[in-house]
């Protein structure tokens, strides 16, 4: 039974764990060196929410029946609610340490809105109060010792999509530094036997600055004064990952792992547009410009299909006897399916080629399928191309997000750095997300769960020395 530190870094690549790259974050890189490391599949969505609660339960999105932020919580058109504490089905790790009596330290975690009761403290993550009264603690009152370490607690950087860069590396600076000036103060004045943090800096600052990080972005500009903003961050993360590491001692286990990656942005496929092009989808009047989609502007009539945007497509069908206004008959929603998926798996976008896309249904990615999945998901362009949920664009595709900035896309790949006091170094590895959960377990001598797709990765590391 060991104690064990989980660092999470929101969007963080796995170039970090080799050169050139393993320069800019070295405390991370040598983290892998010692023990193990590699890629981290994500889930399908590779997104923050469900990617994090999949990771800390071992249980894929449709298990979990969370496949975004927003989910649809009846057939209503637009009856769609943010994901919360409240709405995670399995235990995470520290519920399972809870319930053996055993203490836990949680900084920042996705999802974790309103705060869980804990064996110990809990800080809520990105999302921020959701409820009245503001509380952002677990305990409630352990607010006040938030505000006596760090002042305000910065949960985010606030509309990082539309803020000035120079504002959005300022906020990022100042929330990372606070958020782990925190947990070093936990994790040396508490008695825990789980300790995570989570950081959405990383995250933040590859969709505002990847463009002037990443060669192969289509709108690389080499000459930016931002060019280097984004190897700076990393930098200073890895220092305050240094500090934690330093805090805890070389007896703990440590994984430094995220969530998903990121790659250049090259695009947006109008996914409505695409839709109502062919027929699936008809509006009530033409949009004068790019306009945001909403369930007024559409003709149900005359609808079997819309969808919403985002890092991918969630395409709904209007399926009679489910939507309030649904005409496609069920014994038709198989026909539909194939005639979607084909729409959407090869699209020519003209200028900028054709793309080659990857169309799922609920069923065939996930073992069980919970909540109100959507009917198909969308994968655009080896995950370079983004879904544009907005319409009134005259084409099917944009250089830019309908929401604001964004340089970079998500992609599945994230990382993973596990180093185990004792153990000696494996080979680099690829992992799944699914995997972590068991690994945590293993380390902190809680029993195997069975039911859990992943496997303990602790079998790719030597015996001890």
């Amino acid at each position: 039974m060991r104690r064990v530190l989980i660092v999470g870094l929101d969007c963080m690549v796995p170039d970090v764990l080799q050169p050139p790259m393993d320069a800019l974050m070295p405390t991370v890189a040598a983290v892998a060196r010692a023990g193990v490391g590699g890629v981290l599949r994500s889930t399908l969505p590779p997104i923050t929410v469900p990617a994090w609660t999949s990771m800390l339960t071992g249980r894929d999105p449709g298990e979990l029946g969370v496949y975004g932020f927003r989910n649809r919580r009846s057939y209503g058109y637009d009856d769609l609610v943010m994901a919360t504490s409240e709405g995670v089905r399995f235990p995470r790790l520290w519920d399972r340490l809870t319930r053996a009596g055993r203490p836990s330290v949680v900084v920042g975690v996705p999802q974790t809105s309103p705060p869980p009761a804990v064996d110990g403290v809990l800080v809520c993550g990105f999302e921020g109060p959701v409820t009245g009264g503001g509380t952002f603690t677990h305990p409630p009152e352990f607010a006040d010792e938030v505000a006596q370490v760090v002042g305000e607690y910065l949960f985010d950087v606030p509309e990082f999509r539309s803020a000035g860069l120079d504002d959005v590396l300022a906020t990022a600076y100042r929330m990372t530094e606070r958020r782990f000036t925190l947990m070093r103060h936990l994790v040396t004045t508490r008695d825990w036997d789980l300790a995570m943090i989570h950081e959405i800096g990383p995250d933040r600052m590859h969709h505002c600055f990847w463009r002037y990080h990443d060669p192969t972005h289509p709108g690389h500009q080499p000459d930016s004064p931002y060019r280097t903003a984004i190897s700076d961050y990393y930098r200073f993360l890895d220092e305050r990952v240094a500090d934690l590491l330093g805090a805890v001692g070389p007896e703990t286990a440590v994984l430094v792992a995220s969530d998903h990656g990121a790659t250049a942005m090259h695009g947006g496929v109008c996914v409505n547009e695409i839709l109502r092009e062919a027929g699936l989808l008809t509006l009530r009047s033409e949009p004068p410009g790019p306009t945001t989609l909403t369930r007024d502007m559409i003709d149900w009539s005359r609808t079997r299909v819309w969808g919403e945007g985002g890092y991918y497509a969630r395409i709904f069908f209007n399926v009679a006897d489910r939507e309030p206004q649904g005409i496609v008959p069920r014994d038709q929603v198989p026909a539909l399916t194939a005639q979607v998926r084909a729409l959407l798996s090869r699209i020519d976008l003209g200028e900028p080629g054709v793309l080659h896309n990857r169309v799922y249904s609920p069923a065939e990615l996930y073992r069980r399928v919970r909540g109100i999945p959507p009917d198909l998901l969308a994968f655009f362009g080896g995950e370079k191309w983004r879904a544009i949920g907005s319409v009134g664009f005259g084409q099917n595709w944009v250089k830019t997000n309908d929401t604001g900035v964004d340089e970079a896309n998500h992609s599945r790949d994230g990382m993973f750095a596990l180093r185990v006091p004792g153990q000696a170094p494996g080979a680099p590895t690829t992992a799944s997300i699914l995997d972590v959960t068991p690994t945590v377990l293993e380390l902190l001598g809680l029993d195997a769960d069975p039911t859990l797709p992943g496997a303990s990765l602790l079998g790719q590391l030597g015996a001890a020395p």
